[in-house]
């Protein structure tokens, strides 16, 4: 009898520390969840909390960033790469800092072993050529109106790059890269969110464009448009939310992790 018990007893036991380990477990995971949450950009905030309207292109003209155009070739992708990055820089230092749209497209060539077709070029394929190249200024290694294959950036402008890579930006996915277009609401609310803290979003669809405001207007389908740097137009430009959350297959932003003495406030 005793020993049925104390068999009985010990079981009790067993059980209760498990059941102890297993809360003790599933309250980590979710405390590491928040903490990757909360480092990997901010997570989206409701709708309520977001302003009706952000506009950047103020700032742009302030860094003279303006649109430029891609003329006849078929770079909308690294123009939009291009500036979400060069915007990024430009916060770093303070200053308005053009990027080389031609270095970008050749270190993405590297990176996709291409090295005959001007062809057009993915979001994910471009960040990993900075990732692995950097980028310079355009002042290094400017824009041509035909793409050159036997084109090599000079040593200056990989050295350029290589400065320009170590600032710490930092590339947060909103939405990778999905065969069948189309964004989510929660991805809708990130883009509007992100543009709310003063970043502007690199958005890729069939013509890519860099999201730089937006505004909340019940006329419009969707209930709005988002403002836009459009290299095919050379010019700032608008599309409708619903032709963002129909058409977009992948979203990114670029962070300015770390500033410099002079520019911190």
């Amino acid at each position: 009898m005793l020993a049925r018990y104390m068999k009985h007893k010990l079981e009790v036991v067993s059980f209760i520390v498990s059941v102890v380990i297993v809360t003790a477990t599933i309250t980590q995971l979710l405390a590491d969840d928040a903490k990757r949450t909360k480092s990997d950009g901010k997570p989206p905030a409701l709708e309520a909390d977001l302003p009706k309207s952000i506009d950047l292109r103020s700032q742009f003209k302030q860094w003279n960033l303006l649109p430029t155009s891609q003329g006849a070739r078929n770079t909308c992708s690294v123009f939009t790469t291009t500036s979400a990055l060069e915007f990024a820089v430009s916060n770093y230092y303070g200053r308005g800092t053009r990027l080389s749209v031609e270095y970008l497209n050749w270190a993405c060539n590297q990176v996709i072993h291409n090295e005959t077709a001007d062809r057009g070029q993915f979001f994910r394929d471009l960040l990993k050529g900075f990732e692995s190249h950097g980028i310079c200024s355009e002042a290094n290694m400017p824009y041509r109106n035909r793409f050159d294959p036997q084109l090599k950036p000079s040593e200056a402008a990989l050295e350029n790059a290589k400065q320009i890579a170590s600032l710490g930006l930092a590339i947060h996915w909103i939405k990778s890269w999905k065969p069948k277009p189309g964004i989510s609401d929660k991805n809708f609310l990130e883009i509007k969110s992100v543009l709310a803290q003063n970043y502007p979003v690199a958005a890729g669809a069939s013509h890519s464009r860099l999201l730089v405001g937006y505004l909340d207007d019940s006329q419009q389908a969707g209930g709005g448009k988002f403002l836009t740097k459009d290299s095919g137009k050379g010019a700032f430009s608008s599309v409708t939310y619903e032709f963002v959350k129909q058409n977009v297959a992948d979203v990114f932003w670029v962070e300015t992790i770390v500033k410099t003495a002079a520019t911190k406030q």
